[in-house]
């Protein structure tokens, strides 16, 4: 199983937004460009700072120090994030019962681990640093199921936005979206995912029901 992990596993709305709002000020940039917060909610958070920024002078240059900035921020605010109702317990059942797992965020590798150490959660982690393309293409899956020896066919991928479900669609995995982001299960059904739940405590008992066997 692949999981995303800010909104899917742990709260990081209101840290996300919080953070970009500091880099924001910083940089000049309109506070009311928070509004592409949901445009891009799912992929790495340059896209954003680009899109943001317009076009100004040295701006891959300025997008850099703004992510810096930006992980810089994310890592401090890790130590506080809380996991969303259900995450630990439902990781534990799903290893108790078989299930491979991995992580795949959109974070930079430094803000990902600073979650998964917070929580003691040692899976295998694949963030914006380790694929050459991102959300919505299958690259993150891809690496995350090279990481558990799964075939992308045999994988479950749990996400809480459309990037989520698109990217699992390309790498020909199944989806379970869920609502426990920005994204509402009407919003999230127009992307087709395989199965939406509202939480993840819910997650083990729909495997049980769906799935014979565990799967990746």
């Amino acid at each position: 199983m692949v999981f995303d992990i800010g909104n899917t596993l742990v709260r990081t709305v209101d840290s996300i937004e919080s953070a970009y709002l500091q880099v924001f000020a910083r940089h000049a940039i309109p506070a009311e460009k928070i509004q592409l917060f949901k445009r891009f909610a799912g992929r790495p958070k340059h896209f954003l700072f680009s899109e943001a920024l317009g076009d100004i002078p040295r701006k891959s240059e300025v997008v850099r120090e703004c992510m810096t900035e930006f992980e810089k921020i994310l890592v401090e605010q890790a130590r506080h994030v809380a996991e969303l109702p259900g995450a630990s317990d439902c990781l534990r059942r799903l290893q108790s019962r078989g299930w491979r797992i991995a992580m795949a965020s959109g974070f930079p590798r430094a803000v990902g681990k600073a979650i998964l150490d917070r929580f003691g959660w040692d899976y295998p982690l694949v963030c914006d640093e380790d694929v050459k393309e991102h959300r919505p293409a299958p690259d993150p899956v891809l690496k995350a199921c090279e990481l558990m020896a799964v075939a992308p066919t045999e994988a479950l991928v749990v996400g809480d936005t459309p990037q989520d479900v698109l990217s699992a669609r390309a790498a020909g995995a199944c989806s379970i979206a869920v609502t426990t982001g920005k994204f509402t299960g009407e919003e999230l059904a127009e992307h087709r995912p395989t199965f939406i739940i509202s939480g993840l405590a819910e997650l083990p008992d729909l495997l049980e029901r769906e799935f014979s066997s565990p799967r990746g």
